[in-house]
């Protein structure tokens, strides 16, 4: 019993046996016992309490406990009293601790008992009252000087509590100093109001607990409602242990399994060679002095789980060599939270072995049999810098998800600050091939003057009508280059139902079929589009070829042009080449002038982007919420709170290492803390305002170090 630690057995407070007048049995004398403790064996009770009416039959317990513990039964000494109250008097059931009140061969209970019924004949008798009142009953027993504890029997029923005392003497009786202490339970208690009556009372509710209060051996375990204990041992103390903290360790029913658990670690080899360790159900921690082998044990089992190291990695490896040795094997066995029995085991330096129960050798990963193992090693969380945040990920972070969301806006935004960034240097630019193309304008403006234009007309002619050509097949390119990659990248959406049936929403599936081959045509439609396109952009290279060769076949007239003009002041070539280079910077700036009209929208993606950004978090943050409120209502040790983008501390701290070497002084770093909720809004200002509510903080030097810095780490901040 009890390997496993604590367990949740049925124990009935309320037994009579053949002792007791009102109890029937017509089998043979020398076989009671043996049939009592197969009745409780057959009603599955473990724990049991001898209560016969106003009488206790030393000799009879010693028989039953002896014979009990040979079935893993635990039976203890007690008596249903008739206390001298109301008009019936009132049963109390009332246990003993057998080390103290039979010790050395004593029957202090039968004194108890003699002096109770001192001038009471017939006491056997269930109706006699003895000659104490409650108060005189509690203050006796105490007299004593030994362990005991009441509960109060059938309280709603005739002799019951309830029954027989109302509201006046139950007010009187809260003043009896040892009841509170005393007093650990009221059986079959039905009515609620009664309850809330004595919590009134009494200022506090026992356990409510149960007992079949048996006539015969056929009734041993009879009632509409059962009670189980959570005891770790038997033993008088445990049971009263478990009536204190009833809330804890009482209950009507078994608790049922809803999650999965480790039963035990067998070592073979190593520092625990032969040795096996059996868990609770319910264990989820180890507790130990130093040295005691905490994390020995924990980082076995996270080994043969294969679970990854978070700290400490160089002494947690070393200590798992420890453990095992040379050839070590360590051996879980687990069951999931469907009852299904496994077992994993790993050799040292070897992977993780998986059986189910019927044997067979399983090709899954040893952490899939339960839904998320959370371990913390020994000082896991305390030595991590963020380790609030990474306890509340191992807790809750699993069931919120939304990933892919946040990674889809940090994409956005990143392609929106690449393109805002190239959009700022366009004014820089445009300036830059205005005063190109002024330079060739005033250049070319010599050749006129001269007549040189004029001559060379048809051959400038020629070659800016190439520069556009040229411009334009450069455009189609890339167009077709995307154009591709796109199709290429979306075209097998449509295998997404290939081959899939289903018994339940076959009319669903089909349905969803038909959509997708509708989809699936326009895609291929879109591909033939890509592919006509394509053919297009080749014709259209053709045509500029055609233009190259009209300009070959044309260049023995062009070279007699430039013979005839008699000028050795001018370059005739650069003539043409600076009317190439002007339509050139003409293209150039052409495209700079859409873009820069193209950066409104730019702004306004960065925006949205980092609109659905903030609401995806608050989304998260209200999930976290809510499974933190359902931490902090399960237990009392633990308290979570969060605030949303509430971590500054941190934020200051990434800050200072993002920053380093910007000369930024620890208070401005404050400043940009309390100013910007995180790096999407600190960046928003640098790229969106140039910068405006940073410049406010820190200087002029420290923001041009910044800048830079941003500019090459933007990507990176933006996933913090």
């Amino acid at each position: 019993m009890f390997e496993s630690g604590l367990e949740f057995l049925r124990a009935d407070f309320h037994l009579h046996t053949q002792k007791d007048k009102e109890f029937s049995y017509s089998g043979e004398p020398n076989d009671f016992v043996k049939s009592y403790i197969s009745a409780l064996k057959q009603a599955n009770i473990s724990v049991g309490v001898i209560t016969n009416h106003n009488k206790f039959d030393k000799d009879e317990y010693k028989a039953l406990k002896r014979a009990a513990s040979k079935e893993k039964i635990f039976i203890l000494p007690g008596v249903e009293l008739t206390v001298k109250e109301g008009a019936n008097g009132i049963h109390t059931l009332i246990v003993f601790n057998p080390d103290e009140w039979l010790e050395n061969g004593n029957n202090h209970i039968q004194t108890f008992l003699t002096a109770a019924f001192a001038t009471i004949s017939n006491p056997e008798n269930r109706n006699t009252k003895c000659c104490y009142d409650l108060k005189s009953t509690l203050e006796k027993l105490e007299e004593y000087g030994k362990d005991y504890f009441v509960i109060f029997a059938h309280v709603d029923q005739g002799s019951g509590l309830f029954n027989e005392c109302g509201g006046g003497l139950l007010e009187s009786l809260s003043g009896l100093a040892p009841f509170r202490k005393r007093v650990l339970g009221i059986q079959k208690s039905r009515t609620r109001d009664n309850i809330n009556k004595f919590n009134r009372c009494f200022g506090y509710i026992p356990a409510l607990i149960e007992g079949s209060d048996p006539k015969s051996l056929k009734d041993i375990g009879k009632g509409d409602k059962q009670t189980y204990l959570k005891i770790g041992e038997y033993s008088y103390a445990a049971i009263k242990f478990a009536l204190q903290d009833y809330k804890s360790r009482v209950a009507e029913s078994l608790p049922e399994r809803r999650h999965g658990y480790i039963e035990s670690i067998s070592f073979q080899g190593g520092k625990f060679d032969d040795q096996t360790i059996r868990f609770s159900s319910e264990l989820n921690s180890l507790i130990g002095i130093r040295g005691s082998g905490k994390s020995s044990v924990l980082e076995a089992i996270r080994y043969i789980f294969d679970l990854p190291l978070q700290t400490d990695k160089e002494y947690k490896e070393s200590l798992i060599k420890n453990i095992f040795g040379s050839g070590g094997k360590a051996t879980l066995s687990v069951v999931d939270k469907h009852g299904k029995h496994y077992i994993v085991s790993r050799i040292y330096g070897e992977q993780s072995n998986v059986i189910d129960e019927n044997g067979l050798d399983l090709n899954i990963q040893p952490s899939s049999l339960f839904d998320g193992i959370q371990y913390f090693g020994q000082k896991d969380l305390s030595n991590s810098a963020d380790h609030e945040n990474g306890l509340l990920e191992k807790l809750v972070g699993g069931k919120i998800g939304k990933s892919a969301e946040i990674t889809s806006c940090v994409k956005e935004l990143t392609t929106s600050v690449s393109q805002l960034l190239d959009a700022n240097k366009i004014p820089e630019q445009i300036e830059e091939y205005k005063i190109k193309k002024s330079e060739v304008e005033h250049k070319m403006s010599i050749y006129k003057e001269k007549g040189v234009a004029e001559k060379l007309k048809k051959q400038t002619g020629y070659t800016t009508d190439k520069a556009k050509l040229d411009s334009v097949k450069g455009r189609i390119d890339s167009a077709v280059r995307e154009l591709k990659k796109c199709y290429d990248n979306n075209k097998d959406v449509t295998l997404g139902l290939q081959g899939v049936e289903s018994v339940y929403n076959s009319d669903i599936i089909k349905k969803a079929s038909d959509i997708l081959s509708a989809i699936g045509n326009e895609i291929l439609k879109i591909g033939e589009a890509v592919t006509q396109i394509e053919s297009n952009s080749l014709e259209f290279a053709d045509v500029v070829e055609m233009l190259s060769k009209k300009i070959d076949g044309l260049s023995d007239e062009f070279a007699e042009i430039k013979r005839e003009i008699k000028d050795d002041t001018l370059d005739i070539d650069g003539f043409v080449k600076m009317t190439e280079e002007l339509e050139k910077y003409k293209e150039n700036l052409k495209q700079l002038d859409e873009r820069a009209k193209s950066k409104k929208q730019i702004e306004s993606a960065f925006k949205k982007a980092m609109r659905e950004r903030n609401d995806i978090l608050l989304e998260q943050f209200n999930a976290y919420k809510l499974e933190i409120q359902k931490i902090n209502e399960s237990q009392n040790e633990l308290k979570i709170t969060i605030d949303f983008k509430g971590d500054r501390d941190n934020f200051k701290s990434q800050m200072k290492t993002d920053f380093r070497g910007s000369g930024i002084s620890e208070i401005k770093y404050q400043y940009l803390c309390d100013t910007f909720r995180d790096y999407v809004e600190l960046i928003e200002d640098w790229i969106l305002c140039d910068g405006m509510k940073i410049k406010e903080i820190i200087s002029s030097s420290e923001y041009t170090k910044l800048d830079k810095k941003l500019q090459d780490q933007y990507a990176d901040l933006l996933k913090n």
